[in-house]
């Protein structure tokens, strides 16, 4: 997605980490600015008959001299009938820009172009699946909306002139004709931009041709992938450009192409080679680079962030976190792209948590504690908001850092902390390898069947809860402990939102023994509240922390030692397994009359008549055992292993 939200965000989070600033504070601010920048695109509107064509091929060729804003162009478009009888094809397009006009077969043919949108008749009717193409010609000065779809500033100390675009989400239609939608990517395109000789084109896809002929120079990027409409991308100064290669397994390379600035190129030299231990990393977590048969690239622009333009993104410079995000929209945002902007996380969320594991993975491990932490605290600063959109013309929301971004990559965090690593990383790497969305859009439905897939489970309650619903739970404990083989923990549980009731998450806890030195980690599986367990530390426990490693998005209320006051029909049997002892723990209004031993095959095989809390049962074999215990009020059930 745009990135003066997250991309500033990871340039200057992991510059700031040192210095022990939140960056999560800065989160806020930039995600004002963002949105403030995008409400002029919010009142776009899918209006074209979209639906009715497939957009097969695009051949863009456009004159841009960056000393002077304004765009001139000759837009080829092969297109098929999605419909039985389709008689008019649209594009959108600013009204500030003026058609030429539009040749089809050879022949000038009529269009109308108002509200942004251009209309075309066709000469003739086509049925579903026919093939045929037109050439729009166009000119003018593309608006200035404030965001930065064309945009024309300088760099340098020579005030060398650059013109760049950037379109996400609505912005394309303002420097050229298209199909504005996510419904139907391109399957293919040619890229041609003529602009005066001291000045290089950086693009999508692989230089196939770069000629100087009368002072102009003539680059020919090709691009042989589905791809987006808001990802196709142009920039155009004085560029020097140099590449780092991955080496594959199978003897092939990914060049990865830098088209930077000339007084940032020795500096760029020295901050780009990290990409190769990424891409890397990705390579192995998900699946090869999508593109790999032509490129990744960065193209250094006039922005204090980065655009993920397929096959290049757009860099105001190159942190490693910046690096990481951007590289990783290529799989999650480029070659699977959110189908509907209710759905932002897919992109946005993915790249946040994949560039975590980057820090995870690749950086010190203090990094990586960092970013849970400060994401976890951007997150539950407020009690609201969920990771669903449902509003998108509403800008402030849709490109939310707190929720689309923070929330949705804590999402993944507590996914993979439910599931496991492996299980997790192989709904990764399936969701990636699935052909229905391989280049081509998705929804969260989709990936929500490879992770129940992936994990044999259903995870509807974890998605109600987490995607759709808002908030977080805040959690209590009172424990006591009677000896160090028996810790009673009562876990309980507010929601900082009434959307949901009750969060069921397992929760880690870690216990520590007055030495602080001595400590183990516990798995609570809660499912309802003021939940009782009994935990084997082994040591007198001195201080129990929740959620100490940052998996769940929660805050801790109060954690206190205090008799526990047993809730009707709790029951307690501890240690479990157990080797010589066995301790029992009833209601406070009953006593005990007899505790009865049976084998899993229901014989009896030891009864005690007793009202003592703890029994020995050394002399019973390793086994599994049924015990049945009387009281004065009731008669309880509870299996036990004997080590």
């Amino acid at each position: 997605m745009v990135r003066i939200l997250v991309s500033i965000l990871f340039i200057i989070v992991f510059n700031l980490f040192a210095q022990g600033q939140n960056p999560a504070l800065l989160t806020d601010k930039i995600a004002i600015q963002e949105s403030q920048n995008h409400r002029m695109k919010s009142a776009f509107k899918e209006t074209g008959n979209y639906a009715e064509t497939d957009f097969i091929y695009q051949r863009m060729k456009w004159n841009i001299d960056p000393a002077v804003r304004y765009i001139s162009g000759k837009i080829t478009t092969h297109f098929k009938s999605s419909v039985s009888d389709l008689t008019e094809i649209t594009f959108d397009l600013s009204s500030a820009l003026e058609v030429d006009s539009i040749i089809q077969k050879n022949k000038k043919i009529e269009f109308t172009h108002e509200t942004d949108i251009v209309t075309i008749p066709l000469q003739t009717s086509l049925s579903e699946n026919q093939i045929d193409s037109l050439i729009i010609y166009y000119k003018g000065v593309p608006p200035e909306t404030g965001f930065g779809s064309f945009t024309q500033t300088i760099h340098g100390i020579n005030n060398t002139p650059i013109i760049w675009t950037l379109s996400e989400p609505y912005g394309a239609k303002e420097w050229w004709p298209c199909k504005q939608s996510l419904a139907d990517k391109i399957d293919s395109i040619d890229i041609i931009v003529h602009c005066p000789e001291m000045y290089k084109t950086a693009s999508n896809g692989i230089v196939v041709s770069e000629t100087v002929n009368n002072g102009k120079r003539t680059i020919h990027w090709q691009h042989r992938f589905p791809i987006t409409t808001y990802l196709v991308a142009i920039a155009v100064t004085n560029y020097e450009s140099y590449s780092d290669h991955l080496d594959l397994n199978n003897g092939r390379q990914i060049e990865i192409l830098n088209y930077v600035y000339p007084e940032d190129l020795e500096t760029a030299k020295t901050q780009t080679p990290v990409t190769l231990e990424i891409i890397d990393l990705f390579n192995n977590l998900i699946g090869e680079y999508p593109f790999a048969s032509e490129k990744y690239g960065h193209a250094q622009f006039g922005w204090l962030g980065g655009m993920e333009h397929q096959t290049m993104s757009f860099m105001g410079y190159f942190s490693f976190g910046l690096i990481a995000h951007e590289l990783a929209h290529q799989w999650f945002g480029n070659y699977i792209t959110l189908g509907s902007w209710q759905h932002i996380w897919l992109n946005e969320g993915f790249a946040t948590y994949l560039t975590g594991l980057a820090h995870e993975h690749l950086a010190e491990d203090y990094y990586w504690g960092v970013w849970k932490n400060s994401y976890k605290n951007h997150v539950v600063s407020q009690p609201d908001g969920s990771v669903f959109v449902q509003d998108t013309s509403s800008i402030n929301r849709l490109f939310d850092s707190r929720l689309s971004y923070a929330k949705g990559g804590f999402l993944l965090h507590m996914l993979r902390w439910i599931l496991g690593d492996e299980v997790f990383f192989n709904a990764l790497t399936n969701y990636f390898a699935d052909e229905k969305i391989a280049n081509g859009f998705a929804l969260t439905q989709d990936w929500i069947t490879h992770v129940e897939t992936a994990g044999d489970t259903t995870l509807t309650g974890f998605f109600n809860d987490w995607f759709y619903g808002e908030g977080y739970p805040i959690y209590t404990i009172n424990y006591q402990q009677y000896h160090p083989d028996s810790l009673i923990v009562q876990l309980s549980q507010t929601t900082s939102h009434t959307s949901v009731d009750f969060f069921e998450m397992p929760l880690p806890i870690r216990v520590y023994a007055p030495n602080k030195t001595d400590s183990t980690d516990f798995r609570l599986n809660n499912t309802y509240n003021q939940q009782m367990f009994v935990l084997n530390p082994g040591f007198s426990v001195a201080e129990i922390v929740i959620d100490p490693d940052d998996w769940i998005l929660c805050k801790t209320d109060n954690i206190v030692e205090t008799p526990i006051i047993f809730a009707k029909n709790e029951v307690l049997v501890f240690p479990n397994p157990t080797t010589n002892k066995v301790n029992l723990r009833i209601p406070g209004n009953e006593w005990m009359l007899k505790t009865t031993f049976y084998s899993m095959k229901g014989a009896c095989v030891e009864q005690v008549l007793t009202s003592n809390d703890e029994i020995d049962i050394s002399k019973l074999p390793t086994g599994t055992y049924l015990i049945q215990i009387e009281t004065n009020l009731s008669l309880y059930s509870r299996k036990i292993v004997k080590k």
